[in-house]
């Protein structure tokens, strides 16, 4: 059982790369760049600093789950 968990934690750590990668590629930033403000702050900077905290809550998340499984031995 633990082994098909963290078959599954790596199967969504792998969408999670995927997905950040594409939300910083040129579609997304153009989308983004714009004239305007949020709060005074530039919507663009706004989307990297967001982004930014999300992604560093996804890999919270993953390592909490990854703790929680018992050690397999065999390392990765």
């Amino acid at each position: 059982m633990p082994e098909q968990v963290r078959g599954r934690l790596r199967q969504l750590w792998f969408v999670a790369f995927v997905l950040g990668a594409l939300l910083i590629n040129y579609p997304f930033l153009h989308i983004f760049n714009r004239p305007t403000t949020l709060g005074g702050l530039p919507v663009l900077f706004l989307y990297f600093f967001v982004g930014w905290a999300a992604s560093i809550a996804v890999i919270a998340f993953y390592t909490r789950a990854l703790k929680r499984l018992p050690p397999n031995g065999q390392g990765w």
